[in-house]
């Protein structure tokens, strides 16, 4: 008995997110998890919108609902960094509060991966849509961040959702669907702030290709784009929904008034300060995130280190971290499809679409991980599953390279397993953290595998050097101190993969040996120093 397409899909994504929610207590909290469950808990309890607002409320509040029912809460009292150290380890057990801080991210796994199914069962029928379907839930990065409470996942649930609202006004650009575009762009907006630019620079794509196609579509398309106005409108209006439809003084931005440029500022400055105006802490959130891609970050990258970025770092960081099976389907996606009627389109739609999202990160100094280009995976997957359909209509061979392919990409997926976010394929060799760190590896992710190392050795002094907001004394650790990359120590030291490339740069870290005497997770290097 042959099982429905729908059927399969279920089984894909229930599979998908058993194996996500396995990595739940497997890891402790990475660098950002507090802050994104923190920000959703003041929503909640406080009713305000005051912690990191470079981030949207709507994947936190989602985050942090079953937190909150679960009696976890943010206290602001003793101020910003001990209001995070509340979320984790203020009530509960650590374990079950990083359960309760992740599970809200499987919805948003799972919307993704029902964008993925639909947009490639539009452009390639249910076949390619299960293989797509398949490729998006077992890549190893997509299911890693999508294990962790942070607003990656809703980011490329947010871009698929717009990318099926653009595709169905591109079929018939009348004035509803125009309007269903505009509230699916505000809804990814809400989901991520990347979706500002991530969703005009796909559809551009798309549109592009379409209309050099399409001469319908042409003469339609000059009359219909006048429809995007009011679909602004509707954006707009959506996002000020997401914020709760809050009015506050212009006088609010004031300090913010110089990230959005001198001409707006010196704008801004002639108005009335009194003059209410709507989603106060949205506009405050991107005046942040200017700031700081204006700024940088001190960000690594095969062994330099700087805040000016670099604009290789994104392809380069997706090289080192995608399946190398799917990318070769990618590949013989573009290349293969020429000669296919019903592929070649999709084909390079999607391609389009997917590249153009890496070609806009290029251009950002925020090089601080390839989480960033999640919702790549979205077109990508598309793409990738015309490569198959085209590859499998080239007799026996080309169905049995696609056999391996597939078969090699699910293995490298089940292999990957628990460690799918520090996921690198072969070309980054056996110590991947020569070339990247950050949150493509080390993100303090490994703290409680460490500690399970330490009591079974019965370490019970050990030198530390690890990311992360960890509370060794409440995570029952030994005595710990603090390392210092230039003075060598004796005894026992762990060391995480992030601190010691970064400290390499400036000569840190010479008198350690070439090896250690274990590897703790995928970030953590433990030492027994004489």
């Amino acid at each position: 008995m042959i099982l429905r397409p729908r059927l399969i899909v279920l089984l894909l994504i229930a599979f998908a997110l058993i194996r996500v929610a396995m990595t739940f207590r497997v890891f402790s909290a990475t660098n950002d998890e507090a802050t994104h469950i923190g920000a959703g808990l003041e929503l909640i309890q406080l009713h305000r919108y005051q912690v990191q607002r470079e981030n949207p409320p709507l994947p936190r509040i989602i985050l942090s609902a079953a937190p909150w029912l679960g009696g976890m809460s943010y206290n602001p009292e003793g101020g910003f960094i001990a209001g995070l150290h509340s979320v984790f380890y203020g009530s509960g057990k650590y374990e079950r509060n990083l359960v309760l801080a992740r599970s809200g991210n499987l919805l948003f796994f799972a919307l993704a991966a029902w964008t993925v199914w639909i947009l490639a069962r539009g452009a390639l029928g249910d076949a390619g849509a299960l293989i797509a379907l398949f490729l998006f839930t077992t890549e190893p990065i997509v299911l890693g961040y999508s294990g962790l409470a942070t607003t990656d996942a809703a980011g490329v649930a947010g871009t698929g959702v717009a990318l099926i609202a653009f595709l169905r006004w591109l079929r018939a650009p009348d004035l509803s669907r125009t309007l269903l575009f505009g509230a699916a762009f505000g809804f990814s907006i809400l989901c991520k702030f990347s979706s500002i630019v991530d969703v005009p620079v796909a559809c551009i794509a798309i549109a592009t290709l379409r209309v050099i196609q399409d001469r319908e579509l042409r003469r339609q398309i000059a009359r219909a784009s006048l429809a995007m106005v009011p679909s602004a409108v509707v954006t707009l209006f959506i996002v000020w929904a997401g914020y709760g439809f809050t009015l506050r003084p212009l006088g609010d931005l004031a300090p913010w008034r110089e990230a959005f440029g001198p001409r707006i500022g010196s704008m801004v400055a002639r108005l009335d300060p009194a003059t209410r105006i709507p989603a106060p802490d949205f506009l405050i959130g991107i005046a942040n995130l200017r700031m700081i891609d204006a700024t940088g970050m001190n960000t690594y990258l095969w062994g330099h280190s700087g805040k000016s970025g670099w604009w290789w770092y994104f392809p380069f960081a997706l090289l080192l971290k995608i399946s190398l099976a799917a990318l070769a389907l990618f590949l013989a996606g573009l290349l293969l499809t020429r000669r296919e009627r019903d592929l070649r389109g999709p084909c390079l739609e999607f391609s389009a679409a997917a590249l153009s999202i890496v070609a806009i990160a290029m251009t950002s100094k925020l090089d601080i991980g390839v989480r960033y280009l999640l919702p790549f995976f979205v077109p990508f997957a598309v793409a990738s599953a015309a490569g198959v359909l085209a590859m499998s209509r080239r007799g026996r061979a080309g169905k049995g390279i696609v056999i391996a392919l597939l078969v090699l990409h699910a293995g490298v997926s089940l292999g990957a397993h628990p460690d799918y976010f520090p996921y690198f394929n072969v070309l980054a060799g056996r110590e991947p953290s020569r070339y990247l760190i950050d949150s493509n590896l080390d993100w303090g992710q490994d703290a409680l595998r460490l500690r399970t190392v330490i009591r079974k050795r019965k370490i019970t002094r050990i030198g530390l050097s690890l990311i992360g907001p960890a509370d060794y004394a409440a995570l029952g650790y030994p005595e710990v101190y603090s390392a210092n990359p230039a003075l060598p120590l004796h005894g026992w030291l762990a060391i995480s993969d992030h601190g010691r490339r970064m400290s390499e740069v400036d000569g840190g870290w010479r008198w350690l040996p070439d090896k250690p005497l274990q590897r703790v997770g995928k970030s953590i290097s433990l030492y027994q120093l004489p």
